[in-house]
């Protein structure tokens, strides 16, 4: 009788272990959402760019506000395997000329951004 309480016991604890142990033993697909976004991209971005060059660069935008159709939105967001998700976003400016005026978020232009464009 002993035995078998020992059995059922034992079984038990590595039933229980066993999962918490292989959890990280299964595998777990990336997950990419949004705009894939490159620093090098961003980079060739140039003040008074028009909208369609713009769009050439970073392919299409992830958000346009009803209220502000001069400010785009782009997002990525990435989750690999186990590790916790990552947001980068960039946030471009156009004025009512359709051109590039400013940009900010997590990648930041190069310093010719102000040049004039040939």
């Amino acid at each position: 009788m002993r035995w078998k309480n020992i059995t059922v016991v034992l079984f038990t604890l590595i039933s229980l272990f066993g999962c918490s142990l292989t959890h990280k033993l299964v595998y777990r697909i990336d997950v990419n959402q949004g705009n894939y976004i490159d620093q090098k991209a961003v980079e060739k971005l140039k003040f008074g760019m028009s909208r369609e060059q713009v769009m050439f660069l970073l392919g299409s935008l992830m958000l346009v506000e009803s209220g502000y159709p001069n400010t785009w939105y782009f997002i990525q967001w990435q989750k690999s395997g186990y590790e916790e998700p990552k947001q980068k976003e960039i946030i471009l400016y156009f004025d009512n000329n359709n051109q590039l005026i400013s940009m900010k978020g997590d990648y930041q232009p190069k310093s010719n951004f102000f040049e004039v464009i040939r």
